[in-house]
């Protein structure tokens, strides 16, 4: 068993994409060996043999890696096996801080350029400008949720970066019932009404026909704040 980091939980296809970093400081996306894009956890996999549900975000938790996945994937890909996973504790605030600010980089070159195979990083953002709640049409034609922040890293801003953090998706679907809709909201409208005085973003890369994009799956508050987790479309 190898103890990981819990930094995103998010809602994928029809089950759930987790990543983290180990002990030893390395990068890691458990996966399931029968999903199609070697992404992918059932929601059973993110639960004890007790049943409760121990991976999320701020969670160490000890996992069933057993083999890193084939050539073709990222290298932050890994294949479980069939032992529950178990909560080893879960970081106090002040370890939760110092764990962010030991991994954040402060570009995103490493996985915005053409063919990385490395997917997965962690950022301190100078400014988050707008978090958004929308209702978009996506490449298929169908409506779906998807939440969306506007930030800046050093001299670059990122704007419309699709969030798939699932309590972070839980958290905006009470900004759209309050305001009847989609909504763009200033990013310290957010974070004050959340008694946050500091925030990270664990980024992922996702690559569709030959174009890079980034996205957000985890936002780490600070002081931390527990959503229910969002699954649907």
């Amino acid at each position: 068993m190898t103890n990981v980091t819990i930094l995103a939980v998010t809602r994928l296809g029809t089950g759930v994409c987790v990543a983290g970093i180990t002990d030893e400081g390395a990068w890691v996306r458990p996966t399931r060996p029968r999903s199609k894009d070697w992404r992918q956890l059932d929601y059973e996999d993110c639960k004890d043999r007790s049943g409760h549900w121990v991976v999320r975000k701020g969670h160490v938790v000890a996992m069933d890696l057993v083999k890193p996945i084939p050539a073709g994937a990222h290298v932050e890909d890994w294949q479980t096996g069939r032992r529950p996973p178990k909560l080893v504790g879960r970081l106090p605030e002040g370890e939760y801080r110092a764990f962010c600010a030991e991994f954040a980089e402060t570009s995103t070159a490493p996985i915005r350029r053409a063919r990385a195979r490395r997917s997965l990083m962690l950022v301190h953002p100078d400014q988050i400008r707008s978090f958004s709640f929308d209702i978009e049409t996506g490449r298929t034609g169908r409506a779906r949720y998807t939440p969306r922040c506007d930030f800046r890293l050093g001299w670059r801003r990122y704007p419309n970066v699709a969030i798939s953090d699932a309590e972070w998706r839980h958290y905006g679907r009470g900004w759209r019932e309050s305001r009847g809709g989609d909504c763009r909201i200033a990013g310290e409208e957010v974070l004050d009404g959340l008694g946050a005085d500091d925030c990270w973003l664990a980024l992922g890369r996702n690559e569709y026909r030959s174009t890079v994009y980034l996205m957000v799956v985890g936002v780490h508050l600070f002081p931390p704040r527990r959503f229910e987790m969002d699954f649907r479309r």
